[in-house]
């Protein structure tokens, strides 16, 4: 089916590349070429344009050129965070939240084998986190707390400001996983008080490949690399893929002009449209989705009676997830939902859209329209079959 006559609703697994973000990376695959740590002309012409798309990353973050660490995305980002953190078999402790991305879940999970201690965060029904179990878990070992800003799956922002002051006693980093954040959210990683941030350049209409790991110049050196070569920077080797991270600059070049209550505005208007015509069918859902917290950027429901997998393989020109698309092989419910107090029959039946706030309102409920009918459809025949 051609991708025009599709409804792309799936935004928060990936998004297309802006048209100037594929310009200025053509410029690189086919000109200016050159390996950025060469000395000749072409190495310095690369060298140059990743100097230029770090200070624009820089800039849309609100730090410095020379505390961007570039990365193959956020998962990379928050490996060389977590994994970083905390030596083997010391009395380190790292604490997370449960209902994060499974890049950073996994990342601990692997620091457990090594005998350092995973403290677990709980949340709340909304996947707020509980602050005063947070203070209950911190210590003088705690090395790292490590979490989501915006959660994939259901949307949830956290509070960061009071995550921060339970810090202000400890000397753990504080680390915080922005992919979903960026461009949704306003991002200042100096006001927010954060050591560490990971994005990635796909979330922005930039390029898949390319991320990015912000750690402050005063925490460097509490971070260990995990890669080992050229030195290409201090917590990471490798040769720098210029393409890509011209990309990157590109799409953060946009988003330095961005209206962001104009662009929430416009998201919850999207998010009202789905509803509506969901309402107007009469479809069974309920939201999973807090809507005070959470960025109206995501809608996650459940569909009673309805397995979300089922109905996203009967979507013949829909593009919704089940959750997270790093998960989307596992068939088990979703621990995000789960996470947060709901029963598996739930979670198995629960369906993200996602969206960019300049999509267009009729292409949205045209969308949702598609999808009523198929649900509609889904409905009678169990009807029938029971």
């Amino acid at each position: 089916m051609p991708s025009n006559s599709l409804i792309y609703l799936d935004a928060a697994a990936t998004t297309p590349c802006a048209d100037d973000v594929i310009k200025e990376m053509i410029k690189f695959n086919k000109s200016n070429y050159g390996n950025p740590s060469s000395t000749h002309i072409l190495g310095r012409l690369a060298r140059s344009a990743i100097l230029e798309s770090a200070s624009h990353i820089s800039e849309l973050i609100g730090c410095t050129s020379a505390e961007i660490i570039f990365t193959s995305g956020a998962t990379e980002s928050n490996n060389i965070a977590i994994l970083g953190s905390a030596p083997p078999d010391s009395n380190s402790n790292i604490i997370i939240c449960p209902i994060d991305h499974k890049s950073s879940l996994l990342a601990a999970e692997e620091l457990e084998k090594r005998n350092v201690e995973i403290r677990r965060m709980k949340v709340d029904s909304n996947g707020r986190v509980n602050l005063p179990h947070l203070h209950s878990l911190l210590d003088t070992n705690t090395s790292l707390l490590s979490i989501s800003y915006v959660n994939s799956e259901i949307g949830t922002f956290q509070n960061l400001v009071e995550i921060k002051k339970a810090l202000e006693k400890s000397n753990a980093l504080f680390h915080i996983d922005a992919a979903q954040a960026l461009g949704k959210l306003p991002i200042n990683v100096k006001q927010l008080g954060v050591d560490c941030a990971s994005i990635s350049a796909h979330k922005i209409e930039g390029p898949k490949g390319i991320g990015a790991l912000y750690v402050s110049s005063s925490c460097m050196s509490r971070l260990r690399p995990l890669t080992f070569g050229g030195g290409q920077s201090s917590l990471r080797s490798g040769t720098l893929p210029t393409q890509l991270i011209a990309g990157f600059g590109a799409a953060a070049r946009r988003l330095k002009s961005k209206d962001y209550p104009a662009s929430w505005a416009a998201a919850k208007q999207l998010r009202d449209a789905i509803l509506e015509t969901l309402n107007k069918h009469q479809i069974s859902y309920v939201i999973n989705s807090p809507d005070n917290v959470s960025t109206p950027h995501i809608l996650n429901i459940s569909l009673p009676a309805i397995r979300s997998e089922t109905l996203i393989s009967c979507l013949r020109n829909v593009c919704i997830s089940s959750g997270s698309a790093c998960n989307s092989n596992n068939l088990a419910p979703s621990y995000v939902i789960t996470g947060i107090g709901h029963d598996a029959i739930r979670a198995n039946s629960a369906i993200r859209f996602s969206f960019t706030s300049d999509m267009d309102i009729k292409t949205v409920r045209k969308g949702a329209e598609s999808l009523s009918q198929t649900v509609l459809q889904l409905t009678q025949l169990n009807n029938r079959n029971k």
